[in-house]
């Protein structure tokens, strides 16, 4: 009887395994860097409103809430990588993504800049008592996955997320973030790039898994 049990156990024990490591296989693992912010993207208020570290995040959420991959935690990847004197915002060399991959144990680094945000439409909509200043405003964000292993870039793809939005003009006082000659809310910026890193995640993981499949 104890034998019985022994076994059924092992064979328990074996099939969890051989399921975990299915999912692994399925589901590979991918760490999310901080996005970095493209040279002449925007203004220095797009940095200051942390619109890059937010990006990351609105990746890593979309990530998690399609399931197709296994994320790891970010504060753990970068406390990870400080302890290691690895310090990657943006852009990644091969010889960083080998580094990193050795000390996360990931298959695929996801990493990119914010390209550019940007308002358009600005009229006034007199239709509203007393007349309101709207626009658009538009974001990219560029996201690339990476094979840690290689350092190899396997695609690129370019996100765009749009933004209705009220503004002032630059000599208004107002709490807002500056893009061109207007001031237009924070939330409006964070709404424009959750949209772009949503976009170019579908963009790319949908490219990546058909790939799989081929």
């Amino acid at each position: 009887m104890l034998k019985q049990l022994l076994l059924t156990f092992v064979l328990l024990l074996a099939g969890t395994n051989f399921a975990f490591a299915a999912l692994i296989e399925k589901n590979p693992t991918v760490a999310v860097m901080d996005f970095g912010t493209h040279h002449g993207a925007a203004t220095g208020d797009i940095a200051l409103a942390n619109a890059e570290m937010t990006t990351s995040e609105y990746i890593i959420t979309k990530l998690i809430n399609d399931g197709k991959m296994i994320v790891m935690d970010k504060d753990m990847v970068r406390s990870y990588l400080q302890d290691n004197n690895i310090k990657i915002t943006g852009l990644i060399d091969p010889k960083s993504a080998k580094e990193i991959s050795q000390i996360l144990n990931c298959k695929y680094l996801i990493y990119g800049n914010v390209n550019d945000v940007s308002v358009s439409d600005v009229e006034t909509n007199l239709a509203i008592a007393g007349g309101v200043n709207v626009c658009t405003v538009k974001a990219h964000v560029i996201s690339r996955i990476m094979d840690a292993n290689s350092g190899r870039i396997i695609m690129a793809a370019k996100g765009e997320g749009k933004s209705k939005s009220s503004y002032t003009e630059l000599n208004a006082p107002n709490v807002g973030i500056r893009i061109g000659t207007v001031n237009v809310p924070q939330q409006s910026v964070h709404n424009a790039l959750q949209k772009a890193a949503y976009n170019s995640m579908d963009i790319l993981t949908q490219r990546l898994f058909d790939n799989k499949k081929k």
